[in-house]
């Protein structure tokens, strides 16, 4: 009998609980909200048209202009090939040590490593150890430079008489 009074009660604790929470049709929403709530996803979800870029962002507007404005052709936006400098324009005539300096603040080697104990510096595809020569373009004319030392940090370029010793980098 006890045993019954304890069902009987838990139970009736249990219909309690039941009817103290919201019906469950009452969460479901009307099918005029679904109907909404999926045409919104729809449209975040459909795919969207992309205007066409007519520009290229990375030559902006006036870009041919500074390129033909700093001595390079018109539609020349490539780098030098290996050996060759940028041409420039002379402004005037230069004795071997001032066009030496400038051949060597654009002369740039594309790379540095030790071969047997001597230094090397490439320039392109060229290897050249102390001692050793490369020709370059400059300015129209060609010119046929010496590598006299290679001692890192550094490396020193002879035109005729002429020295020059600027950074590896």
């Amino acid at each position: 009998m006890v045993r019954l009074l304890g069902w009987v009660a838990a139970l009736a604790g249990s219909s309690l609980v039941l009817a103290g929470e919201p019906d469950a049709a009452s969460a479901v929403l009307s099918p005029g909200k679904r109907q909404e709530a999926v045409d919104q996803a729809k449209k975040l979800l459909a795919p969207r048209e992309m205007a066409a870029i007519t520009t290229d962002p990375f030559h902006p507007a006036g870009f041919e202009e500074l390129v033909a404005a700093s001595g390079r052709p018109a539609g020349s936006t490539t780098g030098t090939t290996s050996g060759e400098t940028p041409t420039t324009q002379q402004t005037g005539p230069r004795n071997d040590h001032d066009l030496l300096v400038a051949i060597g603040a654009a002369l740039k080697p594309s790379g540095f490593f030790t071969i047997g104990g001597q230094p090397t510096l490439l320039f392109g595809q060229k290897r050249v150890k102390a001692g050793g020569s490369v020709t370059i373009t400059f300015e129209g004319s060609q010119y046929t430079l010496e590598i006299t030392t290679i001692t890192p940090p550094n490396f020193t370029l002879r035109l005729n008489r002429e020295e020059f010793t600027r950074t590896i980098k």
